[in-house]
Parts: structure tokens; sequence; C-alpha cells
């Protein structure tokens, strides 16, 4: 099994410095992590920032000025409730009791952003484009919320825009990238009613190698 990775680690390598020297693109894939700080605002729930992880894998087709890149990132992110939560959402809450005003709830979310990769340097890239959100494993610390109902939407869509600072050119080895971008919610999170909005934001700093 290892002869078969490695055998077929130099056949992708190949493959890859043969389209680099061929096409002229800028064919790169990748692994990346860092910190996201995100918050979701809406009514009854605290304005504030957390800090959490992320990591994913990316693959990016670029020529000298524009380029394209796709990306598969897990997230780890959290809503905390303010002392409002209760009375805006009472009907859905188990235990009606006023001293549990704060709730948090950790949701992984697993992202898949398009982005048109803009170069105004070889260095240096802006990035535009959708993402697509899937919200999983969604932990309560206090379960104040009724049985079976939930807090939080499964699927929804995002916009993102950032900037990703490319180190090491085209040269044939592994190449080290740092990034920062902002990560705007484009639907209703609130899966408890649709009149109150909940929108998550989110800036994501990484660093992250490539081939």
């Amino acid at each position: 099994m290892r002869k078969i990775f490695i055998i077929c680690l130099l056949m992708g390598s190949a493959l890859l410095t043969s389209a680099k020297q061929k096409f002229g693109i800028d064919l790169g894939i990748g692994a990346k992590a860092g910190v996201n700080l995100n918050k979701v605002e809406g009514i009854g729930l605290k304005n504030t920032f957390n800090s959490d992880p992320h990591a994913g894998f990316f693959i990016h087709v670029n020529k000298r000025r524009v380029g394209i890149q796709i990306e598969a990132v897990w997230s780890q992110n959290h809503l905390i409730t303010d002392s409002s939560f209760n009375g805006f959402y009472k009907q859905y809450i188990k235990n009606f009791d006023d001293s549990l005003t704060i709730e948090s709830y950790r949701f992984s979310t697993i992202s898949i952003p398009l982005l048109l990769n803009i170069k105004p340097a070889q260095w240096l890239w802006i990035q535009l484009g959708p993402q697509f959100d899937a919200n999983v494993n969604v932990v309560s610390q206090h379960h104040i919320v009724k049985s079976g109902l939930d807090v939080i939407k499964k699927n929804n869509y995002s916009a993102v825009g950032g900037v990703w600072v490319q180190l090491g050119g085209k040269a044939p080895v592994l190449r080290v990238n740092l990034g920062a971008r902002y990560v705007v919610g484009l639907d209703n999170l609130n899966a408890l009613t649709n009149v109150e909005i909940w929108k998550n934001h989110m800036l994501q700093i990484h660093i992250g190698i490539s081939y």
C-alpha cells in the first residue's frame, strides 16, 4: 500500500509539473488551518465574536492575472444567547427558568467556497465568491430548548471576500500561503422561527502549504 501511495504521489507531481510547463498555468493543491472569529447576529443573541479553529483542503487553477479556487473547509462556530432569549423564544424553551438567561450552542460547519482569484501581483490574490455551508453536530450547553427542535438550520449560503498571500512563486516545491477573509451569511440561520433573522459573520485567518 505504501509503494502504491508513493507511486501515485510521484505520478501526480509529474502531471502537475507537466501542466504548469505546457499550459502556463499555476495548478496547486494544498491544505490550510487557522482560526475563525464568528458571531451570529439577531434578536436574542449576544453580539460578540468567538474564536474557534478551522482546517481544510483547496485546489486552485490560475493564469497570470486570474484564476479559480475551490475548497472544503471544516470550522467550529458558536452561537450565544443573551438575556432577552427567554422572552422572544419562550414557546420553544423546555424549562422556562429566568436563571438560564445565557445559552451557548457550538456547531461545526462543512463549507465549500468557490472563489475567483484576482491577482494584482503574483504573490497577492484578491478572492471573491459564494460559499455553501452545511451545519452539523450542534451541541447545546444547558439543553434548554425543547427536545426535537433544531436551533440552527442545516444548510445555508454565504458570500466570501478576502486576500491570499502566496509565497514561493511557481517553484516546484511546497509553497507557503497566508490569508484572511470575511464571510457573511446570506440566509437566516434561525430554525426556530422565520420572523427573527439570525445572520452569521466570520473572520478567518489561516496559514497553509501547497504544491
